[in-house]
C-alpha cells in the first residue's frame, strides 16, 4: 500500500491497515461494499478521528454511509460546528464559522471501481497519518467521506471482475473480465444512473445523498469516475464553452486553481492527464455540476479503466493499482488545494448564497407557482422534490391567476425567489432554448415542472403581495385520501386522473376485485350527491364481485390507502351519459407483462419500465433475454413490452410469432427506439418519414467541422410538447391536451392512414424547452408521438419518445400506465370516406 501514499508522513501503528482487515492488499482483489463497510467500521472502532453516519440503504438493502473525519476536539462538538457552519453558509456571513467541510464521494457507477478502493485508502491516510501539520490540518477541516455511492451495482461488477481474475492476469481487452454481460455494473439494482439522479431524487441513494449535502454543504465536493481505457486521467475544468449561464464565473476560477494541485500531484507520479476537453458542467443533475450552483465547486475526475485487473491500451497499459493510485493522489491533492485556498473559498460559499439573493431583488419574477388540483399526488412530489434539495416551498394563502393559469389556495404551492437556493430554483423552472455553445454532453433541459406536467407560472415582481405565501409544505403530513364506503353502493368509482390510481388499480385486481373502465363520461348519484365522472374512470360493480363484502370494503381501503379516492354509486341509472351496465365499462385485468432484455437492449429504458411497473405499481415483470422469445409460451403474457434495442434484428420466424401473440389478444408496447421498428412491423399502410436534408454539398466543410456540425443536428434531451386526443384510452386521466414529454432522439414514427389511431402529436411550435435545430423542430411538427391500433384481438402500440424518462418524467407516465391496463379498450378504427381527421370521431366497435 505505501505506493498510495505520501512518502513523508508517518502512520499510527495501532490504526489497521487496509490488508489487515480485507486479508490483502488494495488493488489486488476488487473489494466488495460489505468489506468497504467493515473497513470503515474498524477504522472508526480504532480512530477518534473518524465516526461513521448512515443515511439509508439501496434497494438490494445494502447500507449507505458516511465516513466524517476530523480531529478529536471537533467529534467532541460535531453537530454544533455543523449546525454554525450550515447556518454561516446560508446567511452569507463575511467570516467563517469553523472548519472547512469537503466531501469526497467514491464510485457513482459500479463498474469504476478504481473510486471506491482508492476510497478505502484515503480513509486509511485520513485516519492514522501523524505529525503536528496534519493534526492541525484537521483541526480546521471536517472530510465527509462516501466510499461508494453505488453499492448494489459496484458489488455486481466486483463479483464479476473478481470472478474471472485468474493467478495470471490477462491484459487482452478481447478476454471475458474486461467484457462484463449485460446489463454490467455501471447503474444501481434498477439500472438508473445514479450520476443523472442528483437533482431527480428517484433513487434511495441519491435522496440520501442530497439530504447528506444539504446537512453538510461542503466547499468542496469531488466525483471519483473512470472512462475508456485508451485514455489517460482528466480533471475538471470541462470544456470551457460548456458552462450552465447561471454557475458564476468565480466557481471555474477556483476550480482551475484547485487544478494546479492536481496537476502537481500526478506530475509527480508521471502520470498523464488532461482538462477543458470532453466533459461538460452544463447538467445540474451530476455529482460534479450538482454543487456548482449552491456556493460548493464539484470537482469531476476521470481515471483510464481496467475494467477489471490488468488491460492493454496505446499508452502502455492501465492496472487496477495504478488506477488506484491516480484517485489517491487527486484525493490528497484536493485537500491540499482546499487548505491553501481556504479563505477564497470560504469567502465564496458565503458570497455565493449571498449574491443568489441579491440576483433574485433584480428580476423581475418574485416567485414561481404551480399546481394540478386533478392530481394532488404529483403536485405534492413536485413539492416535495424541491423541499429536499433546500427550497422553501409555502401553499398558496389565496387563490393566483397568473400566465392564464388559475393556482387555487390550499391546492397550489409558491416558491418564493428570495431565498438561498433562488439560483437552483431559476435552474429548475428555467425555459431556455439558446446557448453560445449547442453541443451537450447530457440533457438540455430539466425544467421539474414540465417534467411532471404539472402547470407553473412565474410569478412578476411588480404588483407580487407577500400575502400569497402560506403556510410552509410539511411532506410529513399528507392528506388522506377520500374513501367513502355504503353499503347501499350498487358500485365504486375511482377517478383515473391522480397518479395514484395506477398503483390503487394494481391494488384492487390483485386482491380479486373485478374493475372495469369507463371510456365514455357519466354523471352519477354517490354517497355525497351528484358527481360527473370522466372517460377512464375504473368502476367496481358490487354485485358482480367473487369477494364477500368484508373482503371488497379491505380492499377499497387499501386502495384509498395508496392515494386514491372511492366514491359510493348508490344508482345503476345515471342522469346523463351510459348507464353502469353499458357495454361501455370495458373490463380490466391485472396485466403479465413480459420485458425484454439483455444484449443489444437499452439497460436504462428497460431500467426505467421495470421500475415503473416494480417499485410504483407493483406488477411483477418477467424479464427474458430477446433470444428466447422463440421459446416462450407467450400465453401465460398479456403485454409485451419493448425498448431501444429490444426490435432489432428480428427475423421472419419472431415476427410471426409475435404477430400471432398478438392477434390472441396481446398488448405490444413499444417505446423510443422500438416504436419505428414495430411500428414498420405491424401497423397499418406505414409510410416512412420525410428523412432531414443532407448537408449542402456545394458547402466546403473540414474534418474539424463534424463534431460542431453533429452536436448541432442531435436532440440532446429536450422538451417537447404534444397534443393528446382527451377521448382515446390512453388519454384517460388527462383533463388537459397539451402535455409536455422528454426528446432525446431524432426518430419519427412512420405516418399511418388511420387518422382515429393517434392519440398525440407533436404541436407545430412544440419546443418548450432544450436545443434543437430549427430544422428538426420543424420535421417534428405534428408528426405522430404515439400510434395504437387493434390487430385481431389484441393491441399494438407504439410511442415515439420515452414516457418514463429516467424516473422523473411523471407527466407522461400514465400514458404508459394506459396502455399497460387500457391497451384491450383500444377499439378498431380506421378511415371514414369525407370525414377530415379533426371532424371525425372514433366509434367504439362492440364486436372487438
Amino acid at each position: 500500500m505505501e505506493s498510495y501514499l505520501p512518502k513523508d508522513v508517518h502512520y499510527d501503528p495501532a490504526i489497521p491497515r487496509p490488508e489487515q482487515v480485507l486479508g490483502w492488499t488494495v488493488g489486488e482483489w476488487h473489494a466488495r461494499h460489505d468489506q468497504i463497510v467493515a473497513w470503515c467500521r474498524a477504522l472508526a472502532s480504532a480512530s477518534p478521528r473518524v465516526r461513521l453516519e448512515g443515511y439509508g440503504t439501496t434497494h438490494e438493502d445494502r447500507p449507505l454511509m458516511l465516513a466524517v473525519v476530523t480531529s478529536p476536539a471537533n467529534h467532541a462538538r460535531l453537530e454544533a460546528l455543523r449546525a454554525a457552519h450550515v447556518e454561516s453558509v446560508l446567511a452569507g456571513a463575511d467570516v467563517a464559522a469553523g472548519p472547512e467541510v469537503v466531501w469526497l464521494g467514491y464510485g457513482v457507477h459500479g463498474n469504476e471501481p478504481s473510486a471506491s478502493n482508492a476510497g478505502l485508502v484515503v480513509l486509511y491516510h485520513l485516519a492514522a497519518a501523524t505529525g503536528p501539520e496534519f493534526e492541525a490540518f484537521l483541526e480546521r477541516t471536517i472530510i465527509v467521506l462516501d466510499p461508494c455511492l453505488n453499492p448494489d451495482g459496484h458489488d455486481r461488477f466486483a463479483q464479476w471482475a473478481n470472478s474471472h481474475r485468474g493467478r495470471q492476469l490477462v491484459s487482452d481487452p478481447a478476454h471475458r473480465e474486461h467484457q462484463e454481460t449485460w446489463p454490467g455494473g455501471r447503474t444501481n439494482h434498477y439500472w438508473f444512473d445514479l450520476n443523472r439522479d442528483w437533482l431527480l431524487l428517484v433513487h434511495p441513494e441519491s435522496r440520501g445523498r442530497v439530504a447528506a449535502f444539504q446537512r453538510w454543504m461542503p466547499c468542496v465536493l469531488t466525483d471519483h469516475h473512470e472512462m475508456g481505457t485508451d485514455s489517460t486521467f482528466f480533471f475538471q475544468p470541462g470544456i470551457p464553452s460548456r458552462v450552465n449561464p447561471l454557475t458564476p464565473s468565480r466557481n471555474i476560477e477556483l476550480t482551475r486553481a484547485l487544478a494546479e494541485h492536481h496537476a502537481d500531484a500526478l506530475d509527480g507520479l508521471g502520470s498523464l492527464y488532461f482538462s477543458e476537453e470532453n466533459f461538460d458542467d452544463f447538467y445540474y443533475g451530476k455529482g460534479s455540476t450538482y454543487p456548482d450552483i449552491q456556493g460548493c465547486i464539484g470537482i469531476l475526475f476521470e481515471q483510464a479503466s481496467a475494467r477489471g485487473h490488468l488491460q492493454e491500451n496505446s499508452y502502455g497499459g492501465v492496472s487496477f493499482p495504478s488506477a488506484i493510485k491516480n484517485q489517491v493522489a487527486v484525493s490528497l491533492s484536493t485537500l491540499r488545494g482546499v487548505d491553501a485556498l481556504r479563505s477564497e473559498l470560504s469567502a465564496y460559499q458565503r458570497a455565493s448564497f449571498q449574491s443568489a439573493r441579491e440576483d433574485a431583488a433584480t428580476l423581475t419574477e418574485a416567485a414561481y407557482v404551480f399546481g394540478d388540483p386533478s392530481d394532488p399526488t404529483r403536485t405534492r412530489a413536485l413539492a416535495d422534490l424541491l423541499q429536499r434539495h433546500g427550497i422553501s416551498v409555502h401553499r398558496l394563502a389565496q387563490d393566483v391567476v397568473q400566465g392564464g393559469a388559475h393556482f387555487a389556495a390550499r391546492e397550489g404551492f409558491i416558491v418564493p425567489l428570495a431565498q438561498p437556493q433562488s439560483r437552483l430554483i431559476r435552474a429548475v423552472f428555467e425555459t431556455r432554448q439558446a446557448w453560445d455553445d449547442n453541443t451537450f454532453y447530457d440533457v438540455s433541459s430539466w425544467n421539474l415542472a414540465l417534467s411532471f406536467g404539472v402547470p407553473f407560472a412565474a410569478c412578476p415582481r411588480e404588483g407580487f403581495a407577500q400575502d400569497v405565501v402560506g403556510a410552509a409544505f410539511d411532506a410529513a403530513a399528507p392528506e388522506p385520501a377520500e374513501v367513502q364506503l355504503d353499503p347501499a353502493a350498487v358500485a365504486y368509482a375511482i377517478d383515473w386522473s391522480d397518479s395514484a390510481s395506477g398503483r390503487g388499480l394494481t391494488t384492487l385486481l390483485q386482491c380479486g376485485v373485478r374493475a372495469r373502465v369507463a371510456t365514455q363520461s357519466f354523471d352519477a348519484q354517490t354517497s355525497h350527491g351528484a358527481r360527473s365522472f370522466a372517460r377512464g374512470t375504473v368502476l367496481v360493480p358490487n354485485g358482480s364481485q367473487d369477494l364477500a363484502p368484508p373482503a371488497l370494503e379491505a380492499a377499497l381501503r387499501a386502495c384509498a390507502r395508496d392515494g386514491v379516492a372511492v366514491h359510493a354509486i348508490t344508482r345503476g341509472l345515471t342522469p346523463s351519459g351510459v348507464d353502469l351496465g353499458s357495454a361501455s365499462f370495458r373490463p380490466l385485468e391485472l396485466p403479465r407483462p413480459l420485458l425484454l432484455v439483455g444484449d443489444g437492449v437499452s439497460s436504462y429504458e428497460a431500467g426505467e419500465v421495470w421500475f415503473e411497473l416494480d417499485a410504483r405499481l407493483g406488477i411483477a415483470v418477467t424479464q427474458v433475454p430477446v433470444s428466447a422469445l422463440t421459446h416462450l409460451d407467450l400465453a401465460r403474457y398479456t403485454h409485451l413490452l419493448l425498448v431501444t434495442g429490444a426490435a432489432s434484428g428480428w427475423g421472419d420466424e419472431l415476427t410471426s410469432i409475435v404477430r400471432a401473440w398478438v392477434q390472441r389478444g396481446g398488448v405490444l408496447i413499444a417505446t423510443r427506439g422500438a416504436a419505428p421498428e414495430i411500428a414498420q412491423r405491424y401497423l397499418s399502410k406505414a409510410v416512412a418519414p420525410a428523412q432531414a436534408e443532407a448537408t449542402d454539398a456545394t458547402t466546403r466543410l473540414t474534418y474539424g467541422d463534424y463534431d460542431e456540425l453533429r452536436g448541432a443536428q442531435r436532440i440532446a434531451g429536450a422538451i417537447f410538447e404534444l397534443e393528446l386526443d382527451l377521448t382515446h384510452p390512453l388519454a384517460f386521466g388527462y383533463d388537459r391536451p397539451l402535455v409536455p414529454i422528454f426528446r432525446s432522439s431524432e426518430q419519427l414514427l412512420p405516418m399511418g392512414s388511420d387518422p382515429f389511431a393517434v392519440p398525440a402529436r407533436y404541436t407545430t411550435r412544440a419546443l418548450l424547452s432544450g436545443y434543437a435545430s430549427a430544422e428538426n423542430v420543424a420535421r417534428i411538427a405534428e408528426s405522430p408521438a404515439l400510434r395504437a391500433e387493434r390487430l385481431g384481438a389484441g393491441t399494438v402500440v407504439c410511442m415515439a419518445d420515452d414516457p418514463l424518462f429516467r424516473g422523473i418524467w411523471h407527466g407522461t407516465r400514465k400514458l404508459h400506465t394506459n396502455a399497460l391496463f387500457f391497451g384491450r379498450a383500444i377499439q378498431r378504427t380506421g378511415r371514414v370516406e369525407g370525414v377530415r381527421r379533426d371532424e371525425g370521431a372514433s366509434e367504439l366497435d362492440q364486436d372487438d
